[in-house]
């Protein structure tokens, strides 16, 4: 059942949102295409997790909580979402007390299409003085829980010239960083495209 990305993540978003789910809005919550979530559907129908209501053309979908191993995954899905918003927590805390723009994670873990080896994009904007201590504090305070919460840190550094640089190439990491990033302390990364090398506030 948790075996196959797509029936995982399925199972996932009908949990989660713990009532009925047309078949485009799971799509939308696991980040899934139209077929993997069909074939995510059919699998988990056939075992008698997921049920469905309406006709063979407007269905929707709920979690069936009533089967024997509900209690069990409801519990697992919760603990996944603690142990998440703890990791944020953590890498939040990482950066209380140094001088940091922008604080942010991106990729697979912000878009949440993550899987079991992806890393956890950290992204941090400082000034260019700043730059080197900050990115070292932060990977040596995330050192000892990232062990303890199972994750592995993927920390990047920029200061105010990288930004600009690379805004004003047209990167292509770069926007899927903006597209991508969860602001968890300080401004949004690309606000300090406006900047000239100096903190605000």
């Amino acid at each position: 059942m948790l075996g196959v990305d797509s029936s995982l993540r399925v199972l996932r978003a009908l949990v989660q949102h713990g009532g009925m789910l047309a078949a485009s809005e799971i799509v939308r919550m696991s980040r899934l295409s139209r077929e993997s979530v069909r074939l995510g559907l059919r699998s988990l129908e056939s075992m008698g997790i997921v049920a469905w209501s309406g006709s063979a053309h407007a269905r929707v979908y709920r979690f069936n909580d009533s089967h024997y191993l509900a209690p069990v995954l409801t519990a697992l899905f919760e603990a996944e979402k603690e142990r998440f918003l703890a990791v944020l927590d953590t890498v939040r805390q990482s950066a209380a007390d140094k001088p940091v723009f922008s604080l942010f994670i991106y990729g697979s873990a912000a878009r949440g299409d993550d899987g079991p080896d992806s890393d956890l994009d950290i992204g941090l904007v400082a000034r260019a003085d700043d730059l080197a201590a900050v990115v070292a504090g932060v990977r040596e305070a995330l050192r000892e829980p990232s062990e303890k919460l199972g994750f592995l840190p993927n920390v990047v550094g920029l200061d105010f010239n990288d930004v600009r640089r690379l805004a004003g190439g047209e990167d292509p990491w770069w926007k899927n960083v903006k597209q991508d990033a969860v602001v968890l302390c300080g401004s949004r990364p690309e606000d300090a495209i406006s900047l000239r090398g100096e903190l605000r506030g």
